[in-house]
């Protein structure tokens, strides 16, 4: 059509079926904005990879990538005067798409390009030298708008706000260890993988990355999304000296009742700010003076980050 394709009535971002060998690419959409003004809108995303130390002949990993369309960012690929009159690029809806497609960047990918250079070459000589990389394209599909979570799930807070790839731990069912370099942190050391590992009573890390997996088929399913996160459960439901914490981060965490996670649900499935969204709920010890008896669960949400391909 003249003006692109438009999908912003109705829907609100794409579901991709790719097969990649673990770097980080691009999805970028060119409307008419990148033939008047150089700009197209781009959403970064990481893939992972397979082991193969159980016989598998590669490790390119098939996976299902959500791709909002709020999730796509201006970005100015074309030089042109500026003008003083310059209006603010508008954020990407769906609407005027004329192009779409995906890009590798060496400078995402720089762990992977160090390790591909070879000491022994000069400067210049890897500098100009290829880089390898590899990603298939299975579909690409859309998936609908939705101003509510369709789907609220109750998971582990022992999973970290980010989980690289080289974290999990499929061959022991386990959430590992990572280098410093990566800036997460260990759900169990090695020394300790290895032990639970050899122990079939202890069902605790097992069940934490089952948590992480059901998180991870979730967050690609297309459906629109509510997870809580919580630590453990007692019988002190909210009253007069507490009050509920909905976080993005899992430091320092407290318990919380049943009846607070049920409170937290219900309110996620019909408020609009709760829509995929990931944090953790704890409970603050002391009500602040002033604060209303009832909870401001819409305030809560809103003031967590959407969550991130």
């Amino acid at each position: 059509p003249e003006k692109g394709i438009d999908l912003s009535n109705g829907f609100a971002g794409f579901v991709c079926r790719t097969c990649a060998d673990g770097g980080n690419y691009e999805a970028f959409v060119r409307t008419g904005l990148y033939e008047t003004d150089g700009v197209e809108y781009v959403c970064e995303f990481r893939t992972s990879t397979k082991p193969t130390s159980r016989g598998n002949k590669s490790k390119n990993k098939f996976i299902t990538l959500r791709l909002a369309f709020e999730s796509f960012h201006p970005v100015q690929r074309k030089n042109r005067k500026i003008n003083s009159d310059e209006t603010i690029v508008p954020p990407f809806r769906g609407g005027d798409i004329r192009q779409f497609g995906f890009r590798y960047r060496a400078e995402s990918n720089k762990d992977r390009e160090s390790s591909q250079t070879n000491p022994a070459s000069s400067d210049t000589e890897n500098k100009n030298k290829w880089s390898s990389f590899y990603l298939a394209l299975c579909y690409v599909k859309v998936y609908r708008a939705q101003p509510e979570p369709e789907f609220v799930y109750l998971s582990d807070s022992r999973i970290p706000p980010v989980v690289h790839n080289s974290m999990v731990k499929h061959h022991s069912k386990r959430l590992g260890e990572v280098s410093d370099d990566d800036n997460t942190y260990a759900i169990l050391d090695e020394v300790k993988l290895r032990k639970v590992s050899t122990d079939r009573m202890d069902r605790s890390g097992e069940e934490t990355y089952y948590k992480y997996r059901g998180e991870e088929i979730l967050k690609n399913s297309g459906l629109c999304y509510c997870i809580v996160r919580v630590s453990a459960y007692n019988e002190s439901p909210t009253g007069d000296s507490s009050s509920i914490d909905l976080l993005s981060s899992n430091a320092d965490i407290a318990p919380v009742s049943r009846a607070d996670v049920a409170q937290v649900c219900v309110s996620a499935l019909l408020d609009p700010s709760a829509l995929n969204k990931s944090f953790y709920m704890s409970k603050s010890k002391q009500r602040a003076r002033g604060m209303a008896s009832e909870e401001d669960m819409s305030g809560k949400f809103k003031r967590l980050p959407p969550d991130v391909p």
